[in-house]
């Protein structure tokens, strides 16, 4: 009784924690945009709200630019590509179809605020599945810590990044994945288990078909960590096969396959074949592992089995399309995990032995298949993530929130939180001498409270972390985003719908308002587009703010044969800006 009313408080706290989580979240962007203005700070943010937006509206995901035939198809901004003109998502289509399609019922205002609401909804997933592994008051504490956690609020606020909602997603797929399992064997075996169990069969059937669902939306949001997703599932399918049983797997391969149907069919409108996407390096990647396994075939067949090396050594290169960097690796991975957030690591690192010591005591096997597949997946995404060289911040020299390995880290951290709420609970207990025997209600709310100051001493240098941690914090990116705004409309208001503004920062800010082109005036081969363009569409540069002699040297020696001149049109800000590339007179 007392462990059903303690369920219920939980899940209540949980509750109002998800309600807070969202309201505070959600606020972020209420506050920096309205209706007239919804900007971001990513191209890729602004990319995936547009084709979003274009989807709940058209129901399509590409649309043709007469400007891009003209000038060489560089009229484009960043995290999008073009195809003779046409211009079309280079991000995976997951977050767009969805959101798209969710702002086609309920209107396109909700878009900014669909991952906080699917981030706190996260919260409570969370709860349900480390409750289920570790116990209520480890689950309690573990939903808390998320909420507060900085990469968890930072990216919840960057709403159209993918990161959060493929987090979602995946929560979603594994606690309907523990609800299919069912009762162990052993219980199975009792009458009355047994009969329960027959009559609530289609309940275990439906939960499979839910996760095999939310796992193919997981994958077309995030398609390349199938390349981790796929060990990991393969080892807990390994752990649970009796459990779960061939009716099941089929029917959870069912709803996987039934979330990437429309993932596929896009893939073949935009992109000529049912698995190509909008990144080339992986397009690439696939069909050279599909030759080379056609090979494979081949060369076994005639008993040529030195293919083999040749085929491992293939698929390798192709999954470190972008290298293979031990040492970076290790590096990026002390900055971003052990450095950044030291707290969390230590703590995770003392759940984990605690742990791995109850399970050589107690074996059960959920304690190892958490264990073991924390560290494959840990492993792979810091040797595979660890090995790019992302430059999100202009300052080379700075690790902030804001670098994408905080982002593609998300599971390693969610990894880490059970298991430092583990570390916890354990010695906060161990200090009182409280051990399950226990009856002792004063030592049980000694313990409670401090593992309650913890988690609160947690939230304060959590908070003050993601709001003012760096120059990447909410506070700054809030005041940046507004200054931006002031800046973004002024220039809208100097220039025609119709234009074409060459710039190299602010492409998230200007398209689709006015159309842009990535790069700075001096480049040859912007200038021959400009050159083009100017007949037809007014040109205009934005940058950097050019003194005087900076401008007669590029008129005289760079835009002059390409009878080009640079005027300027407005200092904007004290370090830009705008120009307008006109035509010299025949």
């Amino acid at each position: 009784m007392e462990i059903i009313k303690e369920k219920k408080i939980n899940l209540l706290l949980i509750g109002l924690l998800a309600v807070v989580f969202f309201i505070a979240t959600a606020s972020f962007n209420y506050q920096s945009q309205d209706k007239d203005y919804v900007k971001w700070s990513s191209p890729d943010e602004t990319a995936n709200y547009f084709f979003a937006k274009k989807f709940s509206t058209t129901g399509q995901l590409a649309f043709f630019d007469p400007a891009n035939v003209i000038g060489d198809n560089m009229v484009m901004p960043r995290s999008v590509r073009t195809d003779s003109g046409w211009i079309k998502p280079v991000s995976f289509l997951g977050i767009i179809l969805i959101y798209g399609s969710l702002a086609a019922v309920f209107g396109l205002a909700i878009i900014p605020f669909l991952t906080p609401f699917f981030a706190a909804v996260g919260l409570i997933l969370f709860y349900l599945i480390v409750r289920r592994i570790f116990g209520n008051r480890v689950g309690l504490w573990s939903a808390f810590i998320l909420a507060l956690f900085p990469v968890y609020i930072y990216y919840t606020t960057r709403s159209m990044f993918h990161n959060i909602l493929f987090i979602f997603l995946l929560l979603a797929a594994v606690y309907l994945f523990i609800l299919a399992l069912g009762p162990k064997r052993d219980k199975a075996d009792r009458p009355f288990v047994a009969w329960t169990l027959k009559r609530h069969l289609w309940l275990e059937f439906l939960a499979t078909f839910g996760s095999g669902l939310f796992a193919g939306l997981a994958l077309i949001t995030r398609t390349s960590e199938l390349l981790w997703l796929a060990p990991a599932w393969f080892l807990i399918w390994l752990f649970y096969a009796r459990r779960l049983g061939a009716t099941k797997l089929i029917i959870f391969f069912s709803g996987l396959f039934l979330a990437l149907v429309p993932v596929a069919y896009y893939n073949q409108i935009l992109y000529g074949s049912f698995w190509h996407g909008g990144y080339n390096e992986m397009n690439r990647s696939i069909d050279d592992i599909v030759n080379t396994g056609g090979n494979l075939l081949r060369f076994t067949w005639t008993g040529q089995f030195g293919y083999y090396y040749h085929y491992l050594s293939q698929i390798f290169h192709n999954i470190f399309y972008f290298g293979f960097n031990y040492s970076q690796s290790l590096e990026m991975s002390r900055r971003y995990i052990w450095e950044m957030f030291s707290v969390l690591s230590v703590a995770g690192l003392s759940g984990w032995l605690l742990l791995a010591v109850k399970y050589c005591r107690q074996r059960k096997k959920k304690y190892l298949v958490y264990l073991l597949s924390g560290l494959i997946v840990s492993a792979f995404l810091i040797f595979y993530y660890g090995s790019w060289k992302f430059n999100d911040n202009p300052d080379l020299t700075r690790f902030t929130i804001g670098n994408s390995y905080t982002r593609y880290w998300l599971p390693i951290y969610l990894w880490l939180i059970p298991l430092s709420s583990l570390a916890l609970v354990r010695v906060s207990r161990a200090i009182l001498l409280i051990g399950p025997e226990t009856v002792s209600r004063i030592r049980k709310i000694i313990a409670t409270g401090l593992q309650f100051s913890a988690v609160l001493v947690f939230a304060y240098l959590s908070l003050n972390f993601v709001l003012f941690g760096s120059e990447e914090g909410l506070v700054y990116l809030y005041y940046n985003n507004q200054s931006e705004r002031a800046n973004t409309e002024m220039v809208w208001a100097m220039t025609e719908p119709a234009a074409v503004i060459i710039t190299r920062y602010h492409d998230k800010f200007f398209w689709p308002e006015r159309r842009v082109i990535m790069g700075v005036v001096s480049n040859d081969e912007i200038l021959t587009a400009a050159a083009k363009l100017s007949k037809h569409y007014p040109v205009y540069y934005y940058n950097f703010y050019l003194n005087d002699a900076d401008v007669v040297y590029l008129n005289e020696r760079k835009l002059s044969s390409y009878k080009l001149k640079l005027r300027l049109v407005r200092k904007t800000s004290a370090k830009f800006g705008l120009y307008k590339i006109e035509r010299l007179s025949e």
